[in-house]
């Protein structure tokens, strides 16, 4: 019984994730769902308690690729400085290739919890690993990180909203120059 409600759970957040990528979040209701997953509406209401906890949940497994995706480039670079860059395109490159995804995770409002000891491990862990690439550069490396990815956030959504060139690499390197010094 429970892995089979564990699987309709998994089947509700990939047709949220599905939808919200080809049409976007508009696109994600509960009678959707309901269609896709061949159940009901109450089905998904006895799994999230509301359409934002659908899309938490898709943020979620967003913020676990996220922190996957950061942890290899970093692991993949010969030294601190090839992983603050390989860590900042990497946070880029996630946030081109999963724009709904990333406004799951950043752009919509959520009820998850950040910066508090209720932190989901997969929002700490992709958050722990822009960390992890500005500690050689500073005793503040939270502090470091916090701006670095405030950064990384800001550029993603100009370049979304084409208010900066898409290729970013001129600001993207003055944004790794002014935290390496």
């Amino acid at each position: 019984m429970a892995r089979r409600r564990e699987q309709r759970r998994v089947a509700i957040v990939a047709a949220a994730r599905g939808f919200a990528e080809a049409e976007g979040w508009s696109s994600v209701t509960s009678r959707r769902l309901a269609d896709a997953i061949d159940y009901t509406q109450p089905v998904i209401y006895s799994h999230f308690e509301s359409m934002d906890a659908v899309i938490d949940a898709v943020a979620v497994e967003g913020f676990g690729e996220m922190a996957d995706a950061l942890a290899q480039a970093r692991a993949n670079a010969a030294s601190p400085e090839g992983a603050l860059e390989a860590v900042s395109r990497a946070y880029l490159g996630y946030a081109e290739a999963h724009p709904a995804m990333y406004d799951a995770m950043f752009v919509r409002g959520t009820g998850l919890a950040f910066a508090q000891a209720d932190t989901l491990p997969q929002l700490v862990a992709a958050f722990s690993e822009i960390r992890a690439a500005v500690q050689p550069y500073s005793e503040r490396s939270g502090t470091l990180a916090e701006v670095l990815w405030a950064s990384l956030h800001g550029l993603t959504m100009l370049q979304r909203t084409n208010r900066v060139p898409g290729d970013g690499d001129d600001r993207l390197a003055v944004l790794l120059a002014l935290v390496t010094s």
